[in-house]
Protein backbone atom coordinates (compact mmCIF):
# COMPACT_ATOMS: atom_id res chain seq x y z
CA UNK A 1 0.00 0.00 0.00
CA UNK A 2 1.51 3.68 -1.33
CA UNK A 3 1.92 6.27 1.82
CA UNK A 4 0.35 9.24 2.10
CA UNK A 5 2.62 12.31 1.36
CA UNK A 6 1.29 16.14 1.70
CA UNK A 7 1.89 18.04 -0.96
CA UNK A 8 2.22 22.11 0.09
CA UNK A 9 0.37 24.24 -2.92
CA UNK A 10 1.37 27.85 -3.24
CA UNK A 11 -1.03 30.50 -5.30
CA UNK A 12 0.93 33.02 -7.23
CA UNK A 13 -0.43 36.26 -6.66
CA UNK A 14 1.01 38.27 -8.50
CA UNK A 15 1.64 42.43 -7.97
CA UNK A 16 0.44 45.12 -9.48
CA UNK A 17 3.37 47.09 -10.76
CA UNK A 18 4.60 49.37 -8.15
CA UNK A 19 2.78 47.91 -5.83
CA UNK A 20 4.34 47.07 -2.14
CA UNK A 21 3.33 43.57 -0.61
CA UNK A 22 1.62 45.77 2.41
CA UNK A 23 -0.40 47.93 0.10
CA UNK A 24 -1.26 44.29 -1.50
CA UNK A 25 -2.41 42.81 1.63
CA UNK A 26 -4.46 45.74 2.69
CA UNK A 27 -6.62 45.41 -0.58
CA UNK A 28 -6.76 41.86 -0.13
CA UNK A 29 -7.79 42.24 3.55
CA UNK A 30 -10.36 45.22 2.05
CA UNK A 31 -11.55 42.73 -0.65
CA UNK A 32 -12.19 39.55 2.02
CA UNK A 33 -14.32 42.23 4.11
CA UNK A 34 -16.37 43.20 1.03
CA UNK A 35 -17.18 39.51 0.10
CA UNK A 36 -17.84 38.29 3.57
CA UNK A 37 -20.68 40.52 3.79
CA UNK A 38 -21.95 38.76 0.09
CA UNK A 39 -23.13 39.90 -2.94
CA UNK A 40 -26.74 38.34 -3.74
CA UNK A 41 -27.33 38.57 -7.53
CA UNK A 42 -30.58 37.27 -9.22
CA UNK A 43 -30.99 35.45 -12.52
CA UNK A 44 -33.91 34.63 -15.14
CA UNK A 45 -34.24 30.77 -15.55
CA UNK A 46 -37.38 29.25 -17.38
CA UNK A 47 -39.12 29.01 -14.30
CA UNK A 48 -38.72 32.27 -12.85
CA UNK A 49 -36.37 34.44 -11.26
CA UNK A 50 -33.42 32.84 -8.64
CA UNK A 51 -31.93 34.56 -5.90
CA UNK A 52 -28.46 33.80 -4.59
CA UNK A 53 -25.34 35.03 -2.48
CA UNK A 54 -21.84 34.81 -2.95
CA UNK A 55 -19.23 34.96 -0.42
CA UNK A 56 -15.77 34.59 -0.94
CA UNK A 57 -13.57 34.61 -4.15
CA UNK A 58 -13.43 32.03 -6.70
CA UNK A 59 -10.07 30.52 -7.07
CA UNK A 60 -8.95 28.47 -9.98
CA UNK A 61 -9.34 25.21 -9.92
CA UNK A 62 -11.58 25.05 -7.07
CA UNK A 63 -14.97 23.93 -6.85
CA UNK A 64 -17.65 26.26 -5.45
CA UNK A 65 -19.55 25.01 -2.55
CA UNK A 66 -23.49 25.51 -3.24
CA UNK A 67 -25.93 25.14 -0.87
CA UNK A 68 -29.81 24.76 -1.26
CA UNK A 69 -31.89 25.13 2.17
CA UNK A 70 -34.83 23.04 2.96
CA UNK A 71 -38.70 23.99 3.12
CA UNK A 72 -39.35 27.27 4.41
CA UNK A 73 -35.90 28.29 5.36
CA UNK A 74 -33.73 30.55 3.57
CA UNK A 75 -30.01 30.14 3.15
CA UNK A 76 -29.65 32.58 6.40
CA UNK A 77 -31.87 30.56 8.85
CA UNK A 78 -30.72 27.10 7.27
CA UNK A 79 -26.94 27.37 6.88
CA UNK A 80 -24.93 30.30 8.84
CA UNK A 81 -25.03 27.90 12.11
CA UNK A 82 -23.15 25.73 9.89
CA UNK A 83 -20.74 28.35 8.16
CA UNK A 84 -20.32 30.43 11.37
CA UNK A 85 -18.88 27.09 13.56
CA UNK A 86 -15.19 27.42 14.03
CA UNK A 87 -14.32 24.21 12.43
CA UNK A 88 -15.62 25.74 9.53
CA UNK A 89 -13.01 29.04 9.12
CA UNK A 90 -10.47 27.23 7.32
CA UNK A 91 -13.07 25.87 4.97
CA UNK A 92 -14.70 28.86 3.97
CA UNK A 93 -11.13 30.71 3.59
CA UNK A 94 -10.24 28.39 0.78
CA UNK A 95 -13.70 28.15 -1.51
CA UNK A 96 -16.09 30.50 -2.70
CA UNK A 97 -19.57 29.86 -1.27
CA UNK A 98 -22.82 30.07 -3.18
CA UNK A 99 -26.27 29.85 -1.30
CA UNK A 100 -29.23 29.58 -3.16
CA UNK A 101 -32.78 30.80 -1.70
CA UNK A 102 -35.59 29.28 -3.36
CA UNK A 103 -37.84 31.39 -5.19
CA UNK A 104 -39.89 33.40 -2.43
CA UNK A 105 -37.30 32.26 0.15
CA UNK A 106 -35.54 34.53 0.22
CA UNK A 107 -35.30 37.91 2.87
CA UNK A 108 -37.99 40.71 2.27
CA UNK A 109 -39.54 38.72 -0.39
CA UNK A 110 -42.65 40.02 -1.83
CA UNK A 111 -46.23 37.86 -1.50
CA UNK A 112 -46.48 35.98 -4.51
CA UNK A 113 -49.34 37.37 -7.28
CA UNK A 114 -52.88 35.48 -6.86
CA UNK A 115 -52.96 32.35 -9.51
CA UNK A 116 -49.05 31.85 -9.05
CA UNK A 117 -47.56 28.77 -9.81
CA UNK A 118 -44.75 27.41 -7.48
CA UNK A 119 -42.21 25.83 -9.88
CA UNK A 120 -41.98 21.52 -8.98
CA UNK A 121 -38.93 20.15 -6.97
CA UNK A 122 -37.70 19.50 -10.41
CA UNK A 123 -37.80 22.74 -11.56
CA UNK A 124 -36.38 23.84 -8.40
CA UNK A 125 -33.24 21.65 -9.19
CA UNK A 126 -33.41 22.60 -12.65
CA UNK A 127 -32.48 26.43 -11.89
CA UNK A 128 -29.42 25.45 -10.67
CA UNK A 129 -27.75 25.21 -14.10
CA UNK A 130 -28.70 28.71 -14.87
CA UNK A 131 -26.89 29.95 -11.39
CA UNK A 132 -24.14 27.82 -12.26
CA UNK A 133 -23.97 29.13 -16.13
CA UNK A 134 -24.53 33.43 -15.09
CA UNK A 135 -21.30 32.68 -12.58
CA UNK A 136 -19.44 30.39 -15.08
CA UNK A 137 -18.61 28.01 -12.54
CA UNK A 138 -18.30 24.08 -14.03
CA UNK A 139 -17.55 22.56 -10.48
CA UNK A 140 -19.05 22.31 -7.24
CA UNK A 141 -19.72 20.60 -4.23
CA UNK A 142 -23.30 20.56 -3.15
CA UNK A 143 -25.15 20.70 0.25
CA UNK A 144 -28.68 20.34 0.52
CA UNK A 145 -31.01 19.89 3.03
CA UNK A 146 -34.60 18.44 3.10
CA UNK A 147 -36.37 19.41 -0.06
CA UNK A 148 -33.07 21.39 -1.35
CA UNK A 149 -30.78 17.94 -1.18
Amino acid sequence: MAELQEVQITEEKPLLPGQTPEAAKEAELAARILLDQGQTHSVETPYGSVTFTVYGTPKPKRPAILTYHDVGLNYKSCFQPLFQFEDMQEIIQNFVRVHVDAPGMEEGAPVFPLGYQYPSLDQLADMIPCVLQYLNFSTIIGVGVGAGA
